[in-house]
């Protein structure tokens, strides 16, 4: 996981900078899981551009922007949202779904919400849809 700043490796995710998946209420906080910072970084390789419109939520500001409260999928470090089109959507959920296995999907008119939770982190993430739209 990257817990700060200092952890974060430009040679592995060239395509990124580290603001982009900081907690956007100005705390500064990150935390954001290697592996799904590697699946990004895979599929821009493989299609382009991608624009991170929400990484990382620290607890409090997760709670004022979101009906998921303090412990909603951004604050665990494993959630992102994607700024995208109806074509683009598509390429991301069909990417997601075959190369990653992501377990949650949330498909809104200008962008999409992946994730990779599992029970193993939380009861929470039993009951929920693997694919939905807002």
């Amino acid at each position: 996981m990257i817990l700060n700043i200092e952890s974060w490796d430009s040679n592995r995710w060239p395509n990124f900078n580290v603001n982009e998946f900081k907690c956007k209420c100005g705390c500064e906080s990150i935390l954001f899981s290697k592996d799904l910072l590697d699946s990004l970084q895979d599929y821009r390789d493989r299609y382009g551009s991608v624009i991170i419109t929400s990484g990382y939520r620290c607890p409090k500001y997760n709670s004022e922007i979101s009906t998921t409260g303090h412990d909603g999928p951004h604050t665990t470090g494993f959630a992102v949202d994607i700024a995208t089109d109806t074509n683009s959507q598509y390429n991301i959920v069909r990417f997601y779904l075959s190369s990653y296995h992501a377990k949650g999907i949330g498909i809104a008119k200008n962008f999409t919400h992946i994730d990779f939770l599992t029970t193993a982190m939380s009861d929470k993430y039993s009951v929920r849809p693997n694919m939905w739209s807002y």
